[in-house]
């Protein structure tokens, strides 16, 4: 990834998306960051900014639809890119049982966080946030940050951070748990 935004020839996608189940506590925060990519858009010409609203998912139910997989196979583009990248999206992304009523076997369901950033350059994936690399959670917060400070690669060393970042919901697996019911 190029080191500035200013200075990228390659085109850059940031796509966010947005739980769409989210609390009404957190609506002005996903507003706040909606308007932050919006500005950055408009600052740079090389940048294109694409809103998705998603919900979490049985995978299983998702295939059947005539349109196929989308919130699933998104998540497996988001974790292809983890695994090759030294990244986990765990606490906020997850993947869990969840029983039958019935007595029919248990089913899978991804749970999304309730804002996810996806920065692609040139058509390649280049990072997702939230993430976490073991020792910490790189937030959306900080990579809306990075990219307002011209800088196309959002992962920094941040262990020092002169503001500590915005704790969004999702951010963590008990927010996410309680977000999505």
């Amino acid at each position: 990834m190029t080191d500035s935004v200013t200075h990228s020839a390659q085109p850059i996608l940031i796509e966010v998306f947005l739980r769409s189940r989210a609390s009404a506590d957190t609506v002005e925060m996903l507003r706040e960051t909606v308007t932050r990519l919006h500005r950055l858009e408009k600052r740079h010409g090389c940048i294109d900014v694409r809103v998705r609203t998603w919900s979490s998912v049985r995978p299983a139910i998702e295939r059947l639809a005539d349109t196929g997989p989308s919130v699933s196979r998104i998540v497996e583009t988001f974790q292809s890119w983890a695994d090759r990248a030294g990244y986990t999206l765990r606490p906020a992304f997850t993947e869990h049982q969840t029983p039958s009523r019935l007595g029919h076997d248990a089913m899978s369901e991804i749970r999304v966080p309730v804002v996810c950033v996806a920065v692609y350059e040139d058509g390649d994936l280049q990072y997702v946030a939230p993430c976490s690399d073991g020792d910490r959670i790189h937030t959306v917060d900080e990579c809306l940050s990075m990219l307002e400070d011209d800088e196309t690669d959002p992962v920094s060393d941040q262990d020092d951070p002169s503001e500590p970042p915005r704790k969004w919901p999702g951010d963590h697996v008990e927010d996410t748990a309680q977000e999505s019911e």
